[in-house]
């Protein structure tokens, strides 16, 4: 979509409804069906950022699970959010790396394309109506 330095990652973010504090825009609007959408509608949409932030030390299993209990509603039930992660899981084909840690530079885990995939997951797993993501293939071969 562009160069490096060309503002992806900053037209992506405006477009998110995450506008960087201080951030000073000169113009225009960000519209959804002709309206502005709400707060609470940019809090419901999921986005991965470029820079993965996942803990190392979780499973694949255990970073979408983490999500899931932050992102869906209590009143779901323990069953039903079981039932999310095992299908998101399957469906972004991590079911055979799903007991190994994230890892980091020091600590070997997943590759980058399964780490990639845990991260879009763990937004997936709470079914946003939006999915935004920054840069999903930088940094894969």
């Amino acid at each position: 979509m562009g160069p490096s330095g060309s503002g992806k990652t900053s037209l992506l973010s405006l477009l998110a409804g995450r506008a960087p504090k201080g951030a000073k825009l000169e113009a225009g609007e960000v519209t959804l069906g002709g309206a502005a959408p709400t707060k609470a509608f940019f809090r419901r949409c999921g986005f991965v950022f470029q820079d993965d932030l996942l803990l190392a030390a979780l499973t694949v299993r255990e970073t979408i699970e983490f999500a899931a209990r932050l992102r869906l509603p209590q009143s779901l039930g323990d069953e039903e959010r079981d039932r999310r992660v095992q299908t998101t899981l399957q469906q972004l084909g991590l079911e055979h790396c799903a007991h190994t840690a994230i890892g980091s530079e020091k600590k070997r885990g997943v590759s980058g394309g399964e780490r990639k995939r845990t991260a879009v997951g763990a937004e997936l797993v709470a079914r946003p109506p939006l999915l935004f993501l920054d840069e999903p293939t930088s940094g894969l071969d």
